[in-house]
């Protein structure tokens, strides 16, 4: 039975009250609400109840909240995160907010630092879910999360940024993805955070959002992330949720291709192709694959070397058994064409 307090209280405020209590979780908290009898939680509720001026202090921040948000006990709240072990009670928002009852997440997650194999292969990959009705959904850090943002941007997909901080410009993080946090609201996307507007970035805040990236999806993408990293910390928290997780494989000798590789040994779905995803989500897409003609022997020959591996001009050139001061100009032909490129090694590759 409700109490005096609970009664003339609206119940936002009542959920921020609790969510104020030291020693209460989300989950423990969710689970009270939910009818699920606990007399030591309920002991220290009634305990605050009498606190006023713990109650007033809640009101004031309450009634001092500065962004839009939507609760736990909202019709909005989106179905799938309310099922996880420990849901966020609040949600702040900038953007469309239509988009957490979108039926169709997916979450792409990668490592700060990046390679062009697994920029190229989540450039790829988002271009190539272009026209479907997925959302997609990342973290906004700097590196795969922050391009996987702007791959969905440039290939008018929806995409949802969910923040380890407030979203007040003053301490929204990473500062240098602020413009492209502006830029994902001017396209109707959504920036989401559990945490008030002025809040800023903590430490322990990052694998708390990282439940978040997981619980919002039906699926989960890695691309890259070494053994310990927050990539990894979100995989976990899809698997232990009973979420797919699908991992972009990679070269064994690779740090950021440890994550990944770990993930498919423990049983995570490989991705080889966008039918990996599409398939997840049950959708039919037609995809065209890219057919390279080239009427050039030489760069028909180079091509077909690249497509083995990544090489250096001077393996090229021993390949090949062309001198470099002949394969130098038939190399430039090929950049201009935009057939291949040179990688952060000075290596070439094709594009």
């Amino acid at each position: 039975m409700k109490s005096d307090f609970r009664l003339k209280n609206e119940e936002n405020f009542y959920l921020y009250f609790l969510s104020n209590i030291k020693g209460l979780s989300h989950h423990n908290i969710w689970q009270w609400l939910n009818q699920r009898p606990n007399d030591k939680i309920e002991g220290i509720i009634k305990e605050k109840e009498k606190d006023e001026k713990f109650i007033s202090q809640a009101q004031e921040n309450f009634l001092s909240l500065k962004e839009p948000y939507i609760s736990i006990l909202d019709p909005e709240y989106p179905a799938l995160l309310k099922t996880i072990y420990d849901p966020p009670l609040f949600l702040f928002y900038r953007g469309n907010k239509k988009l957490l009852q979108a039926e169709k997440l997916l979450t792409i997650v990668g490592s700060r630092t990046t390679t062009d194999y697994h920029t190229n292969s989540a450039r790829k990959i988002i271009a190539q879910l272009k026209d479907t009705p997925l959302v997609i959904v990342s973290g906004l850090a700097i590196g795969l999360d922050a391009l996987a943002h702007q791959a969905a941007l440039e290939n008018k997909l929806p995409t949802i940024a969910v923040l380890g901080s407030g979203l007040d410009d003053s301490v929204l993080y990473p500062k240098s993805n602020l413009a492209l946090a502006k830029k994902i609201i001017e396209q109707n996307g959504l920036l989401l955070s559990e945490y008030p507007a002025l809040t800023p970035p903590a430490l322990h805040q990052f694998p708390r959002r990282n439940r978040l990236l997981a619980g919002l999806s039906q699926a989960t993408l890695v691309i890259s992330g070494a053994l310990k990293s927050g990539t990894l910390i979100t995989a976990q928290v899809a698997i232990d949720e009973g979420r797919e997780v699908l991992a972009l494989p990679g070269n064994i000798n690779y740090t950021l291709n440890q994550g990944p590789n770990k993930l498919l040994k423990s049983g995570a779905d490989i991705f080889v192709e966008i039918e990996d995803i599409l398939q997840i989500y049950k959708l039919d897409k037609k995809i065209k694959s890219q057919t390279i003609n080239l009427k050039n022997k030489s760069h028909a020959k180079i091509y077909s070397l690249l497509q083995t591996e990544p090489m250096s001009l001077i393996r090229l050139s021993q390949k090949t058994e062309l001198p470099l001061d002949k394969l130098n100009p038939i190399i430039s032909e090929m950049e201009i064409n935009g057939l291949v490129k040179f990688n952060r090694f000075d290596q070439l590759e094709i594009l």
